[in-house]
């Protein structure tokens, strides 16, 4: 009986997980993290007692039964992973499309501000070097 138990929770969490996944990948990573908090807090509301229940399943037990590890573990495990990586697709889909936006601006402008920064820095080391001298002094 627990081995199905085992399988009914995973095959549950793989559902949810890959739902959420294929929600960032194909429809929005907002919508992807509403559908991760609404669905287990709508269970909750809607069913308490099934639902609190299920959470508190327990699966296995570590160091030799002293740390169990129930169905509310594996949950908050895959809630910090799943936000984890829809937070990592927003933040790098924001610092592409500020790249995109400075390439076109660049573009737009015909300058480039690291030819800009380069020549400045070389200017600016003809001018010590000439302050100073080769001795440094």
């Amino acid at each position: 009986m627990e081995i199905l138990a085992f399988i009914g929770s995973a095959m549950l969490f793989a559902t949810f997980a890959l739902t959420v996944l294929f929600i960032l990948i194909r429809i929005s990573s907002r919508l992807a993290m509403l559908f991760l908090l609404a669905v287990p807090l709508i269970a909750v509301i809607i069913m308490p007692g099934t639902s609190v229940a299920f959470l508190s399943y327990e699966q296995f037990l570590f160091a030799g039964g002293i740390v169990p590890v129930n169905n509310f573990h594996i949950l908050l495990t895959i809630w910090s992973t799943l936000t984890g990586i829809i937070l990592y697709t927003e933040f790098l889909t924001w610092y592409l499309s500020k790249g995109k936006k400075r390439k076109a601006e660049e573009h737009a402008s015909g300058t480039s501000a690291e030819a800009g920064d380069s020549i400045d820095l070389t200017f600016r080391l003809k001018e010590l070097l000439l302050k100073y001298g080769p001795s440094g002094k």
